[in-house]
């Protein structure tokens, strides 16, 4: 009898957990190749980006990732460079773990800013994705957060959990940032793991001091469990016209990323 009540015990606690979801998510403003000119030395090349960012993902495998700030060329061409994910428009997605059920974009933003959304679902677990890029004019952003949070409203009628991943334009001390942050979790406070010395823009540049300043975010589900949060900072080394070798960066914002665990 007693080992009836065990046995029962470890299959009720074994079916609990497998309903929880492990979800590996993330942002990265990717840099315009137009935008790309007005920051560092002239060095930092699409063409020379592209490989190294494409490799970064390759062995992230995350399974969500948000882009902001690409042309569709950029966007055709890291999708064609990473070998497990497919583009449910700049919401890029691992096909081995998810499956997308539909996507689209968010009407009637203010002007400079951008928010695509896709409803994903991974196994049994069904979520939304919402990727913002805000203006970084303070008053339009904090408008785009609140059209966002309606948009979200609108959308998920189903009310299933949600994440809202990309640049705000304005740091943590703007009211973009309070519009997204009374609704959902920010990893980067949350998160039991943190690995993020850095604010999130560098433009280009490894010798400044980047000071804390995050304008790229991750926010989860007010219901999920962050367990890790990071900035990824892989570099590459270009060959200078004197022969010597300067380390660079993917991109003028380091991508972030974050680990978490739907109930």
């Amino acid at each position: 009898m007693k080992k009836t009540i065990s046995f029962i015990i470890i299959s009720f606690f074994t079916l609990f957990t497998a309903s929880a979801q492990n979800l590996y998510i993330g942002s990265f403003y990717v840099t315009t190749t137009e935008e790309e000119t007005l920051y560092g030395d002239g060095g930092d090349k699409w063409a020379t980006r592209l490989p190294i960012i494409c490799d970064m993902f390759n062995f992230e495998q995350p399974d969500v990732l948000g882009l902001q700030s690409l042309t569709n060329s950029q966007l055709s061409a890291v999708s064609k460079r990473l070998t497990n994910h497919d583009a449910a428009g700049n919401i890029l997605y691992n096909k081995n773990t998810i499956e997308l059920d539909t996507c689209g974009v968010v009407e009637d933003m203010p002007e400079g800013s951008t928010c695509s959304w896709a409803k994903l679902r991974k196994d049994e677990t069904t979520f939304y994705v919402f990727n913002v890029c805000f203006s970084t004019e303070t008053s339009v952003a904090t408008t785009s957060a609140t059209r966002v949070n309606s948009a979200v409203t609108a959308i998920n009628t189903e009310k299933l959990p949600c994440f809202v991943v990309g640049d705000l334009g304005v740091n943590e001390t703007k009211t973009a940032y309070t519009r997204l942050s009374s609704r959902y979790n920010d990893c980067y406070t949350k998160a039991a793991v943190v690995s993020a010395e850095y604010g999130t823009k560098n433009d280009f540049d490894l010798a400044a001091n980047h000071g804390t300043d995050r304008y790229d975010f991750i926010f989860a589900p007010k219901t999920a469990t962050v367990k890790a949060y990071g900035q990824l900072q892989y570099g590459y080394f270009t060959k200078e016209s004197d022969g010597s070798y300067k380390r660079r960066l993917p991109s003028t914002h380091f991508p972030v990323m974050a680990k978490v665990t739907l109930p």
